[in-house]
């Protein structure tokens, strides 16, 4: 049968590409529109195991979606494909798919450069390696204004689609039980995937970004425990959860202040939980490297400057909650599910809105180095012959 739409994916993916991916398929599916899910496994996940996620078991269980496992050497035709992560493909999938489509878009989650400067993955190679296992020759799709800065810096030498896929969400599905700021105590926390590069890189830097100040409490879901201990954070007044031990809406609803620093090496490419807290009505205390994407509707400091911060807007709730509801309501105007099939038409009409133009991150010198640097490096090698990390 000829799919409206085909999804490719590693299903062991978890966090905010998971959900992401999960997020749009069930829109299009409640669209009416016929969509399938191919399972492709790549050694890029290697170490994780299988074979799908929590996000993406939930998903597969929709009997409306068309699933086809990764061993599969049916030919799958679709109108529009979306290949997600360039991740997967850079480090080749194991088994090639076959796939017939007239329009490939190759959704990028995660961002060429690291937070150092270094490549992580190059997309010229990763194009090829698309065409190679799947015979489609794909449109680059960024997720936010800031992939895109990164992607121009390989264009021409990539297909660019000129219109941005940023996360949808069902709106439905967020928003605030209670008022923040609404007793003495104020609770401060963050969620995510226990990944030690979505901390910062000191246990000093870790402690000022989470601080304990008299009549706070600090509630985290998603914290690599172990490596945080290790470099010497004392974690005895914190309310820890694992990643995912409990709803992330009913997590959200606990919270104040929402605070999310990073590793400096490591570059966020849209902040699906952020988003997550704006709609859940938090307010946002971000690192400054995020800005780009969420611009006046957070606060953003130096892990250093967080007490300073939490302590102005327990001083000033009125100004917290009005700064909480503009997020909320710009995020839930932005980013609504219902927008789907409009944004499906726009971009395989090519009459979307074009995203805004932006400097290239790097100059081509510049990336000519990153690239030799790369394939220096042990994993460019291992990538292009194919095994895991």
């Amino acid at each position: 049968m000829m799919l409206d739409v085909l999804c490719v994916m590693d299903p062991r993916f978890a966090g905010g590409t998971a959900s992401a991916v999960a997020t749009d398929i069930g829109a299009m599916l409640n669209a009416g529109l016929s969509v399938g899910l191919c399972e492709v496994q790549s050694p890029y996940l290697a170490k994780d195991p299988g074979p799908r996620s929590k996000v993406m078991e939930k998903l597969v269980q929709d009997r409306r979606l068309h699933v086809f496992p990764a061993c599969s050497q049916q030919e799958i035709e679709a109108n529009t494909v979306f290949l997600h992560h360039p991740m997967t493909f850079f480090y080749g999938l194991e088994t090639k798919v076959r796939i017939k489509s007239d329009r490939a878009f190759l959704v990028a989650h995660h961002m060429p450069f690291r937070g150092d400067g270094s490549l992580q993955y190059e997309p010229v190679t990763t194009s090829h390696r698309v065409q190679r296992d799947t015979g489609l020759a794909p449109v680059w799709l960024p997720v936010s204004g800031l992939c895109r800065k990164h992607l121009q810096s390989f264009h021409p030498l990539i297909r660019l689609s000129p219109a941005d896929w940023p996360n949808l969400f069902d709106v439905t599905e967020w928003g605030s039980e209670r008022e923040i700021f609404d007793s003495k105590t104020v609770t401060i926390g963050r969620h995510g995937r226990a990944d030690p590069l979505k901390w910062p890189n000191s246990a000093s830097k870790i402690r000022a970004s989470l601080p304990v100040l008299q009549d706070t409490q600090i509630a985290v879901m998603g914290c690599p425990k172990d490596r945080l201990l290790a470099m010497g954070v004392e974690l005895s007044d914190w309310t820890l959860l694992d990643f995912d031990q409990e709803p992330v809406p009913a997590f959200l609803n606990r919270l104040d202040v929402f605070v999310y620093h990073f590793h400096p090496d490591w570059s966020e490419t849209f902040g699906r939980t952020v988003a997550e807290a704006m709609l859940s009505g938090c307010v946002c205390v971000l690192d400054p490297r995020i800005k780009a994407t969420f611009g006046d509707l957070a606060i953003y400091c130096e892990p250093e400057e967080t007490a300073a911060v939490i302590e102005k807007l327990r001083r000033n709730p009125q100004e917290a909650r009005a700064l909480a509801r503009r997020a909320r309501d710009a995020v839930a105007k932005r980013h609504d599910i219902r927008s789907i099939m409009d944004r499906l038409a726009a971009l395989t009409s090519g009459r979307g809105e074009i995203a805004p133009a932006c400097p290239a991150f790097a100059s081509p010198v510049t990336v000519l180095r990153k690239t030799i640097g790369m394939m220096r490096r042990r994993e460019y090698l291992r990538s292009d012959l194919g095994v895991g990390r």
